[in-house]
């Protein structure tokens, strides 16, 4: 009997993943359309009038929003280093480096292809993953492991912090 909740948890849990992950790859689908196909178009131009000086700043920035990302998924998984820390790490970079291809991809065609939307999919999966191990591990950080699960205030306040600065920077 345990076996099977065990079972249904795992399956439960997937759907879960697969659902907010297929949310997540309509929202970002409909962003590229609105981002990169405009950006192709500019890139093209660029090439044409010959003026890269433009797009030098744009790389870095890409850059480094790529490796902030990969550090913050992977940091939780760094923590605590077992085999499987190693596969989420793996599958974290394998979902960052399919997930450039496949920019890069559209702005060099210029459009959204079929291969595109499965590897969006794909990834946000790997990345809803990741963020619900995340959040998992954040709240047996923040509880004080007494039998009533009571809540850190200060390491709370310390969490929400982070979230209203990220959000402030964004806004």
């Amino acid at each position: 009997m345990q076996n099977r909740e065990m079972i249904m948890h795992k399956v439960g849990k997937w759907f879960m993943i697969i659902g907010i992950a297929g949310v997540l790859s309509l929202l970002f689908i409909e962003w590229s359309r609105w981002n990169l196909i405009p950006l192709s178009e500019k890139i093209k131009l660029t090439v044409l009038s010959q003026n890269y000086h433009e797009f030098q700043t744009e790389f870095i920035e890409g850059v480094i929003a790529t490796v902030s990302i990969f550090t913050l998924f992977a940091a939780p998984s760094l923590v605590r280093w077992d085999s499987r820390s190693a596969i989420n790490v793996t599958l974290l970079l394998f979902a960052i480096v399919i997930d450039a291809a496949a920019i890069i991809s559209v702005i060099a065609k210029g459009e959204i292809f079929e291969n595109y939307v499965l590897v969006i999919v794909l990834s946000m999966c790997i990345y809803v993953k990741n963020v619900l191990e995340m959040i998992q591990k954040l709240y047996h950080w923040i509880t004080t492991g007494s039998e009533e699960n009571h809540y850190d205030i200060v390491k709370m306040t310390f969490i929400w912090t982070i979230i209203a600065f990220i959000i402030g920077k964004i806004w």
